[in-house]
């Protein structure tokens, strides 16, 4: 049989985990939820460039760029297959450059790249 009565020493143990989780869940939801806000801060690019300058472009020959076999032109890759940024779900418009559009991409964080540019991440636009 069962004995379901909690003792004095069990009633105290069970106060103390309840009372340490509830001290410290505050500051650790705080954190995750911080560190989150701030990554999705980077992946958008709004975070602003040092001395109000313009954002970079991806550099094909970056590490990041190169393992997602990153080009700035779409119809150099036969694997795009007519896909290119601007038709990507990762992308977003931002501006112009030298009468070209580019945009910012979750992938390349604080970067910008073409919107006629292609990676092997390529998602369909939802």
């Amino acid at each position: 049989m069962i004995d379901n009565k909690m003792n004095r020493r069990g009633f105290f143990k069970a106060l103390a985990s309840v009372v340490g989780v509830a001290a410290v869940a505050p500051t650790v939801l705080n954190t995750v939820f911080s560190s989150q806000a701030n990554a999705q801060e980077k992946r958008r690019g709004s975070a602003p460039a040092a001395g109000g300058a313009a954002m970079p472009m991806v550099d094909p020959n970056d590490a990041v760029a190169k393992a997602v076999k990153y080009v700035e032109d779409h119809n150099k890759s036969p694997e795009a297959k007519g896909n290119h940024c601007g038709t990507c779900g990762f992308y977003a418009k931002k501006e112009t450059r030298n009468g070209k559009e580019v945009g910012t991409c979750t992938i390349f964080a604080g970067k910008l790249v073409y919107n006629n540019a292609w990676c092997g991440s390529w998602n369909k636009k939802a």
